[in-house]
């Protein structure tokens, strides 16, 4: 009985932290708690320490996200000029409905001809 409840319970919160705010509200809120791993910074490290500024906070937010996938984005020649994240996020809006949106975190590359991504800026798009 007590597992069956625990159970009901956790399925009906969906977005945790992001449970109860519309859209726009949500969206409002990544992008202000995330500025400061995306606003006028270049990075310069191999470890992606960018994107995990990004989810980082994500996960500081209580957000229940999910990565759908990477990719490496080539120019016309064959150079990777960045690399591209794509993660989607579920919640209960305002109106306890369920939602979800999602969006792309594009590391473009700043580098060196020869290597483009030594360095990177970032740039967090949300539909």
């Amino acid at each position: 009985m007590r597992l069956t409840k625990f159970i009901t319970e956790a399925n009906t919160v969906t977005g945790l932290g992001a449970d109860g705010l519309s859209k726009q509200k949500l969206k409002t809120l990544i992008y202000k708690e995330t500025k400061k791993c995306t606003h006028n910074k270049i990075y310069k490290d191999s470890y992606w320490e960018g994107p995990k500024c990004i989810w980082d906070t994500f996960n500081k937010l209580n957000l229940n996200w999910t990565m759908l996938g990477s990719k490496y984005r080539h120019d016309k020649k064959g150079k990777t000029e960045a690399k591209e994240w794509e993660f989607e996020i579920h919640w209960n809006d305002n109106k306890g409905k369920f939602k979800k949106t999602g969006g792309y975190l594009v590391a473009a590359g700043t580098g060196t001809v020869e290597d483009p991504l030594s360095r990177y800026d970032l740039v967090l798009i949300m539909y």
